[in-house]
């Protein structure tokens, strides 16, 4: 009981270094200026989806707190909030009956994204990845992939790639990872 104590003590000391890690590093490359730009800026979005995973709902997030949302014309049923910013994704299950939502705190979790950052001929891809699920990477220049990669157990995931300097033109960088796709477009 006490090793499994101190596992569990040590694996939340390991997940919130690499959590502080991960966050000094996207910091200090915005202040150092490491010029990685374009860091895939985007409006928050708000998401309710049914069971089937269909967004039945979806606002830009200028809201308070999830109080300010009405739930009053959804049927009574099973659904997920999701909170869509910048790096992750906070999924928050909930059920509503008689135009009530009730939420279920203890299934709810954050997806990390992956980041997608350009400079000149290199591109960049890092992601939290507690859960160590593979990250399949595609890189597609001008519709035609040209180069596949799937990144398998790491916690944290740091990967460069460099393109050809002579071969300019359009590229499109897709990550999948948590049953989700994740798409960057570069031109050089």
């Amino acid at each position: 009981m006490l090793l499994l104590l101190k596992y569990l003590i040590m694996k939340k000391v390991i997940t919130k270094n690499l959590l502080v890690a991960l966050l000094f590093g996207i910091l200090t490359s915005s202040v150092v200026g490491n010029n990685f730009g374009n860091m895939n800026k985007k409006t928050p979005l708000i998401f309710i989806k049914n069971t089937t995973g269909k967004i039945i709902y979806e606002k830009p997030v200028n809201i308070t707190s999830i109080q300010d949302i009405d739930f009053s014309y959804l049927q009574n049923g099973y659904y997920t909030l999701e909170i869509n910013k910048d790096f992750q994704i906070e999924i928050k299950p909930f059920t509503v009956i008689s135009g009530k939502a009730i939420f279920h705190p203890k299934a709810e979790k954050t997806v990390f994204k992956p980041v997608i950052r350009s400079n000149k001929n290199k591109i960049l891809i890092s992601k939290l990845n507690f859960e160590a699920y593979p990250m399949k990477v595609d890189i597609y220049y001008e519709d035609e992939v040209i180069l596949s990669d799937i990144i398998e157990g790491e916690k944290l995931i740091q990967k460069i790639y460099t393109l050809h300097k002579n071969k300019k033109g359009d590229y499109k960088i897709v990550a999948k990872v948590n049953d989700r796709i994740y798409t960057r477009k570069i031109s050089l």
